[in-house]
């Protein structure tokens, strides 16, 4: 998770028969430049002494979250709205559904490509009905000549029964 300092995450190599490498003496690690903000990053393991070859893994820096900290409830709206997350994020991902374990038939989604934005009105199309409401940010990230979406993990769900 973002925290604004270099990320290195623990590296743990076995060979073919489960034994664990150990670095410095049958392996080297070569890190990627940044590891700071949130993004992929790309990790090359040289092998060395009685192991050879290289191999290359990649690791997330994640965004930091968000809670949503307020819903309104109106006849036709639900109004949410949440604490600002502007750093290293790019906006917001909202889930809401009628389902708690938020099933994908079920699931209804939102970007908020703003992350200066801190609430939204959605529409209940349904009446004296439970949701169940998360929320996420994003930060876009260009890897591999593409730009892709990294995640935080989820809010806390919020339940709310419309009117």
């Amino acid at each position: 998770i973002y925290n604004n300092k270099t990320q290195h995450p623990s590296i743990l190599v076995k060979d073919s028969k489960g034994n664990i490498l150990e670095q410095g003496t049958d392996d080297k690690v070569s890190w990627a430049k940044g590891m700071k903000k949130a993004g992929i990053y790309n990790v090359k393991i040289i092998f060395t002494g009685r192991y050879n070859g290289t191999t290359e893994q990649t690791y997330k820096i994640c965004p930091k979250g968000t809670n949503i900290s307020n819903v309104k409830i109106s006849k036709k709206w639900v109004v949410l709205e949440w604490k600002k997350q502007g750093k290293q994020t790019s906006g917001y991902q909202i889930q809401y559904s009628l389902n708690k374990k938020f099933t994908k038939k079920t699931v209804k989604k939102i970007i908020v490509k703003n992350n200066k934005t801190v609430s939204m009105s959605v529409k209940s199309g349904k009446t004296d009905k439970k949701y169940y409401i998360r929320i996420r940010t994003y930060k876009n990230v260009k890897t591999g000549g593409k730009t892709v979406k990294v995640f935080s993990g989820w809010s806390k769900i919020k339940t709310v029964k419309t009117k």
